[in-house]
């Protein structure tokens, strides 16, 4: 039956992560206890107390987060306690307070003078005017000097066919 429960408790543990990782923290503290109340191994046992620190202090219950947290001081698993005096402290730590003048104020836009108009209204989109195609230039103002690698290369090619001709 052990394994059975393991089981019920790792089921519990992912329903419980995947709440909490929605923003649905209610639900995955009531995931978490019910794998802790499975009794399951010691180190599931200290995730899963791990996992409902977090979620309790995501709810405002932070004294049963803090007191929770205690407990799992004094947990069989090493990693938990380590990890639990890390929540602790971070538990426990004063809340900042925030200036108004920090704070960015988002208007209402509903509140807004006009926001019953529609704001997506389509304006119709005016074509660009096409520029006109460069005027072709003259023949004499072509620059003839850099032909030099065209005669080059038909010089090369001819040389090669008839070479391979004279083979064949």
């Amino acid at each position: 039956m052990p394994d059975a429960a393991n089981q019920r408790a790792r089921t519990a543990y992912e329903l419980g992560q995947q709440a909490f990782e929605r923003g649905r923290y209610a639900e995955a503290v009531h995931a978490f206890e019910q794998g802790i109340a499975e009794k399951p191994g010691v180190s599931l046992d200290g995730e899963l107390k791990l996992w409902l620190v977090n979620a309790l202090a995501a709810t405002d219950r932070r004294q049963e987060a803090i007191e929770l947290c205690g407990k799992l001081a004094l947990h069989p698993n090493l990693e938990a306690r380590k990890q639990s005096k890390r929540l602790l402290y971070i538990i426990q730590a004063p809340k900042l307070q925030a200036k108004e003048e920090w704070l960015t104020k988002i208007p209402d836009l509903a509140s807004l003078e006009g926001s019953g108009e529609n704001p997506w209204q389509t304006v119709p989109v005016k074509p660009r005017p096409l520029k006109p195609p460069p005027p072709p230039l003259p023949l004499s103002e072509v620059n003839a000097e850099d032909n030099g690698f065209v005669w080059f290369a038909l010089i090369g090619c001819g040389l090669l066919i008839g070479g391979l001709w004279w083979l064949s």
